[in-house]
């Protein structure tokens, strides 16, 4: 497999793993909001505000964050050298670090087609669309959302190793500073 192939998605899924995704905490997190908000729509508890001016607040949400990690990405890949790119990978840190912005910005994106859908139907003509799709849009930015303290994690990190490789190339180690 040539190394254009190791970039993409469903490469970098298998080798980050599915089981890390759905056993994670913001994984949780948003499975207990969308149950909670479905009950709370089902039994018309009214605990949950349901207006379409959230739904709107979540679609700017997503699609500023969605930009910013973008920028992040593109920022950080800027400073990447393909010799760093190789160093990264043979410690198997960089599908790590590059996972992070797919999951990260993929989620958004989701997000975002999932307004435009909240949007474009007339959901008083199919209720069991909006019993579920309003708590999914509120569900999947609240994983979003958790996930980006992971990709701001996934920059950090790309720093770290930065000046790592830079000591390395250097000649600098631990004992030496």
């Amino acid at each position: 497999m040539n190394e254009t192939q190791k970039t993409k998605f469903w490469y970098q899924l298998r080798s980050f793993g599915l089981k890390r995704i759905i056993v994670s905490t913001e994984f949780f997190i948003s499975l207990a909001v969308f149950i909670a908000m479905v009950v709370d729509s089902s039994y018309g508890l009214n605990i949950f505000s349901k207006s379409q001016v959230i739904i709107i607040a979540i679609f700017a949400a997503a699609a500023t964050l969605f930009a910013i990690t973008l920028a992040a990405l593109a920022i950080i890949l800027s400073f990447s050298s393909s010799e760093f790119v190789s160093f990264l990978n043979k410690t198997r840190v960089f599908s790590k670090i590059l996972f992070q912005f797919w999951l990260g910005n993929g989620a958004f994106l989701l997000v975002l087609l999932l307004c435009i859908t909240y949007f474009i139907f007339n959901l008083q003509n199919f209720p069991k669309l909006e019993e579920y799709l309003y708590p999914a849009i509120v569900a999947l930015f609240s994983y979003a959302t958790i996930n980006s303290f992971y990709i701001l994690g996934a920059v950090i990190r790309f720093g770290y190793f930065l000046g790592i490789y830079e000591n390395i190339r250097s000649g600098k180690t631990k004992d030496k500073n």
